[in-house]
């Protein structure tokens, strides 16, 4: 049996990123989300996402924007403005041991604690950036899991490489490929810890080459057991981030629209799901 999840990032982080995912998943092949909990829409989303019964997970946050804490109180995770550091400014300081424990885990707690209260439990948990594989994030992760009953997580480890019928940079595969090295250990921690996961991962390679073509190649290859698919999918904005102004958000938003896709899903006996059904 293959079963796919398809789980659409950043819900929240603005207004038209999180039109376009809420499209993708009423009308659309979308069946799962990640919530941010910093973004500017982030309120609004969750409370929708709630009052709709859409199957959310909680996108954890350290690498854009503002913490929820109180920046006196997460400092070593801040620039001097209060506002978290870039992914790989951030990413170097937990390397050289310059983040402190527990300010990971006041404002893990402050993220889990936003998403009970605004959306309810999330069905599972992520990072931004993938920022939750890290040893240093997964140490500071485990028990605020524990404690809220989170029992699912992504792991983003794609394989095999090179992937589907499309092609990959080789800058793209070797960032893949350390994305991947960091996800088998941070597997065995979560599940050392009775965290679960999806059997398979995509979408690593698929960012900046999405495409109904390269879709299909995705779906067409699907191994057995239960796939997590990432994407980023968005309406047509004017302001945002780099990445939410890439014309990529709205071939994302059309591909996973496309009657199409449904129909290759049937063909191929997919069973599209959320991390609800594991």
């Amino acid at each position: 049996m293959r079963r796919l999840i398809i789980n659409a990032d950043d819900l929240g982080i603005n207004a038209q990123r999180s039109h376009g995912i809420f499209q993708c998943m009423e009308f659309g092949v979308a069946t799962s989300t990640t919530i941010l909990a910093t973004g500017s829409d982030s309120d609004h989303a969750a409370r929708h996402a709630r009052e709709r019964n859409v199957p959310a997970g909680l996108h954890l946050n350290f690498t854009e924007e503002y913490p929820l804490s109180k920046q006196a109180e997460v400092s070593s995770v801040t620039e001097s403005n209060g506002a978290f550091m870039s992914r790989e400014k951030f990413r170097a300081a937990l390397d050289n041991g310059e983040v402190q424990h527990e300010h990971l885990e006041r404002e893990i707690r402050a993220q889990i604690e936003w998403c009970f209260d605004t959306y309810g439990a999330p069905t599972h948990i992520d990072g931004h950036h993938h920022i939750h594989i890290h040893p240093m994030i997964v140490n500071a992760l485990l028990p605020a899991c524990e404690r809220y009953g989170i029992r699912f997580v992504r792991i983003p480890c794609e394989e095999p490489l090179p992937p589907f019928g499309y092609d990959v940079s080789p800058e793209q595969l070797e960032r893949t490929q350390k994305i991947n090295e960091q996800a088998r250990t941070a597997r065995e921690l979560y599940a050392a810890n009775g965290l679960v996961s999806t059997d398979h991962f995509r979408g690593l390679t698929l960012v900046g080459n999405a495409s109904l073509k390269n879709l299909r190649h995705v779906i067409g290859r699907l191994p057995e057991g239960t796939t997590e698919l990432m994407v980023h999918p968005g309406s047509q904005t004017t302001y945002g981030m780099p990445f939410d102004l890439d014309p990529q958000r709205q071939t994302e938003f059309r591909m996973l629209l496309d009657p199409s896709i449904l129909e290759l899903l049937d063909e191929k006996k997919v069973q599209c799901c959320s991390f609800l059904d594991l």
